[in-house]
């Protein structure tokens, strides 16, 4: 007795008509910024540099988030994110064509270092920046507090060391400043 197969190959003509042709098409998003040649992240999968266009495909499930995260040294991060909001939405329906970021620039603070005498070589966390008088700039970071250590050395003088411990903002509303001046004394 032979076999009935015609309901297999129904659900496998079904299968391959839902699989092949009827599935979201990518969505193609152009993604730009100024400045350009940041590194771009999509949940935190790393794209490339800005400008790029690539393809977001629709994730499974409902109420789905897509994230979108530039980074450019010097440059404060910037993040968009788009959710889903209603069943059935795709990826075409919430995210637009075109992302472009607009990134703040870090603060600079710039420092005057000095000595007496003047002359002297300046490291700062053992790597030298410098002979005095000569000004300095140190960038706004973000994330963990970091350590400043300015030793100042001259040939024939005892070296003279400065460290600023940077802190992470206050809830009394106090935050870290960087000097306008730093000056050596170094005595012999």
């Amino acid at each position: 007795m032979k076999k009935k197969r015609w309901p297999y190959r129904i659900a496998l003509l079904v299968a391959m008509v839902f699989l092949g042709g009827c599935g979201m098409p990518p969505h193609v998003v152009h993604i730009s910024s100024d400045p350009s040649g940041a590194m771009v992240f999509h949940n935190d999968k790393v794209l490339g540099e800005t400008p790029l266009d690539t393809t977001i495909d629709q994730r499974l499930g409902d109420y789905n988030i897509y994230t979108f995260r530039v980074v450019k040294e010097n440059y404060m991060p910037a993040r968009k994110a788009f959710k889903e909001q209603f069943h059935q939405q795709t990826v075409a329906d919430v995210i637009p064509s075109t992302l472009h970021f607009v990134l703040e620039e870090r603060e600079k603070y710039a420092i005057y270092i000095t000595s007496e005498p003047s002359g002297a070589m300046v490291t700062l966390n053992s790597e030298v920046i410098g002979e005095t008088p000569f000004t300095y700039t140190v960038r706004e970071m973000v994330g963990n507090p970091r350590i400043f250590n300015f030793v100042a050395v001259k040939e024939g003088y005892r070296e003279s060391e400065t460290v600023l411990k940077e802190f992470l903002p206050q809830d009394n509303g106090t935050v870290f400043e960087f000097p306008e001046s730093l000056h050596f004394d170094l005595t012999k």
